[in-house]
């Protein structure tokens, strides 16, 4: 179809993002952590920003609030994190990781270590680096950009 190509770099980054999650998921629930997949996601976002709002959270996730609630509360229960009061507003709770979700967070880290290993076996390291570092540019570009829109609509 005119106008559609398939290795247009938004379809590469939508492909690539759901075939690492697809891979990472697979490994999480293979390793038996005591968590689902979807809630080993929230442990790793809320362990690389905690303590964090639960509606950035979300945000951050791409999910609603209403699913971030039922993932948070079982985690809570199982004793990996806990909301606490926000300072700046008390209305707002903030999340953050106890120190159970440590040994949790490890074998995360190493489903993630393990999908990485295998997204650049054949990938040199230089253009492995090059790749990150301008991906990573891009995110901040693209988020720039969506919080000036969101700075200005406020």
């Amino acid at each position: 179809m005119p106008g559609i190509d398939p290795d247009s770099v938004n379809f590469l980054l939508a492909d690539l993002a759901r075939l690492f999650r697809a891979e990472f998921e697979r490994r999480v629930a293979d390793a038996r952590l005591g968590v689902t997949p979807a809630e080993a996601r929230v442990l790793a976002h809320v362990a690389r920003g905690a303590p964090i709002r639960q509606h950035l959270l979300a945000e951050r996730l791409g999910v609603a609030q209403m699913s971030l609630t039922g993932f948070l509360d079982r985690l809570q229960a199982a004793g990996l994190v806990e909301r606490v009061s926000d300072p700046e507003d008390r209305r707002a709770k903030r999340v953050r990781l106890t120190p159970a979700a440590e040994a949790v967070l490890e074998g995360v880290a190493a489903a993630g270590a393990a999908v990485r290993a295998q997204a650049r076996a054949e990938v040199p390291d230089a253009d492995w680096e090059r790749f990150r570092a301008t991906a990573a540019r891009m995110r901040d570009t693209l988020a720039a950009a969506r919080d000036g829109r969101t700075r200005g609509a406020a």
